[in-house]
């Protein structure tokens, strides 16, 4: 499958996400825009990488990030208000905002933020068809509820976040979790749960088949 690799960047929306957060540097109310004309110049804020792993597991998500500016043009206090859910692509936005340079000998109103970005990870054009859940293959589990595809909510009490491919037999490997600060026992029996599934493919499905999967493993 070709998919095109898409990263937007969304000012408005992060904008108010940084309205949201508290900051004892500026009133709540005065939540300043990007600053593109204090770029040091053309090109001088190119998009992140986009992670290879990512790629691989068809992950996508949006960012948001604010950050302030140092007094040589560097990016300075950077921080993650929203998660994507998936730490590679967060840490890839905060790595690309980072790469970005701004006019030296700014003063300190010019530079203070914080400065709202928002990263969306987007592929585009057809994902294929994906492997679906073999009905009744989990194992019976006092801990988990069940394995719902496709649900990105970042992880939390209420379920962990997972990626993996599927492979002969319809049986996962390479499975990787997002602990968002969750205990490791908790995503460590969330794996293992996800690990007893069984993955078919809808014979009626048309196009070429997508061999990763995500979803939550959702705690009872």
């Amino acid at each position: 499958m070709n998919r095109k690799l898409v990263i937007g960047v969304c000012i408005a929306a992060a904008a108010a996400s940084v309205a949201q957060v508290p900051d004892k540097r500026a009133p709540a109310a005065a939540v300043p825009a990007f600053p593109s004309h204090l770029l040091a110049g053309p090109g001088a804020c190119p998009p992140p990488a986009w992670p290879r792993e990512a790629l691989r597991y068809d992950l996508q998500g949006s960012t948001t990030l604010a950050f302030a500016i140092g007094p040589d043009g560097a990016v300075v206090q950077p921080r993650l208000l929203r998660t994507s859910g998936w730490k590679m692509l967060d840490d890839a936005a905060l790595a690309g905002i980072a790469a970005c340079r701004f006019k030296p000998g700014l003063d300190a109103a010019q530079r203070a933020g914080p400065f709202p970005m928002q990263f969306d990870w987007k592929l585009d054009g057809d994902a294929g068809v994906t492997p679906v859940l073999r009905a009744g293959s989990c194992q019976a589990s006092s801990r988990f509820a069940h394995f719902a595809p496709f649900d990105a909510a970042p992880t939390s009490a209420s379920g962990v976040l997972v990626r993996f491919i599927v492979g002969e037999g319809g049986v996962p490997f390479r499975l990787a979790a997002e602990a968002n600060g969750q205990p490791d026992a908790l995503v460590a029996d969330a794996l293992d749960y996800v690990r007893s599934c069984r993955f078919d493919y809808d014979p009626a499905g048309p196009g070429a088949r997508s061999d990763s999967v995500t979803g939550r493993v959702l705690a009872r």
